[in-house]
């Protein structure tokens, strides 16, 4: 995703980085320097408290993984094996090389899965980050993409922290940091007080309906989410007479203003209270 790529190059230009190879900060990541002692499992934590890496260049991890229930900046959801010719080398490629040749092996859809998105779920700050075996990893047979979960917010040029897993965190209260709400016209996460919370998927519009009037740009809108809402709430709308819906036709009012989809907002029927949390009928955590 470009957006995240700028984010983490963004981090390191910030970082005011400086000297050679041999300065204390590329000892235990990057490039392949230092001894590997990084876990390449699912579900294993790990701190990204060095600049390097999360630099697109080098994007190696030689330290050690934590306890998740600890801070830490990345999760590893999925381990995608190298195979074929990029694999052959004794020596490894160039991290520039490597990491085009591997390109789209850490897939959105595995991230989705991993968090407990279903087809009604949308997620934010949240991104995935490839992670290439060092040099050393390399020479003693390692031939695998770490694929991990890294942590926003996106609107800076910084990652966050957690201490707790990410793991199908958006069947748990917890993941409320995760949806996307608004406030007004600005888009934030669920776990601030808020107006209105997205459930997906967007509503799409042919060239021809994007010319119709309003009324019936809505009316479009208000029929693709009825289902969509039930299965968010885990029952009919019209069982919730604390809620309503509002149904933005495009080129849209809100934090979409200009799209050319229609989004299924959400929230409390009476206009002046705010809600804080998600609405999601979470349900049972897969293990």
């Amino acid at each position: 995703m470009t957006r995240a790529m700028a984010m983490l190059a963004a981090a390191v230009l910030t970082a005011g980085l400086g000297g050679c190879a041999s300065s204390p900060i590329f000892e235990h990541a990057g490039m392949g320097v230092g001894t590997f002692t990084t876990v390449w499992d699912v579900g294993s934590c790990h701190r990204l408290d060095q600049p390097v890496q999360t630099d697109p260049m080098m994007l190696s991890d030689t330290s050690p993984a934590v306890p998740c229930q600890s801070e830490h900046q990345s999760e590893t959801y999925a381990v995608v094996p190298i195979t074929g010719a990029v694999a052959a080398p004794e020596q490894r490629p160039s991290p520039l090389w490597l990491q085009h040749a591997v390109a789209g092996a850490c897939k959105w859809s595995d991230l989705g899965a991993y968090l407990g998105a279903t087809d009604v779920d949308i997620f934010r700050d949240i991104v995935p980050l490839q992670i290439l075996p060092s040099d050393d990893e390399w020479r003693a047979g390692i031939r695998e993409v770490r694929c991990d979960a890294l942590v926003g917010p996106r609107t800076t040029a910084s990652v966050a922290s957690v201490a707790m897993p990410l793991k199908q965190i958006l069947r748990r209260a917890a993941g409320a940091r995760f949806r996307v709400c608004s406030f007004g016209d600005v888009e934030l996460t669920c776990d601030q007080p808020h107006n209105w919370e997205l459930v997906y998927p967007y509503v799409k519009f042919t060239a021809t309906e994007l010319k119709a009037d309003r009324k019936t740009k809505v009316a479009k809108v208000a029929a693709a989410c009825v289902s969509p809402v039930a299965t968010y709430l885990g029952t009919a709308l019209t069982n919730r007479p604390d809620l309503v819906l509002y149904p933005e036709p495009p080129p849209g009012d809100g934090p979409h203003a200009g799209a050319v989809s229609g989004f299924c907002w959400i929230g409390p029927k009476d206009k002046d209270r705010l809600a804080t949390g998600t609405l999601r009928t979470l349900g049972s955590v897969t293990p």
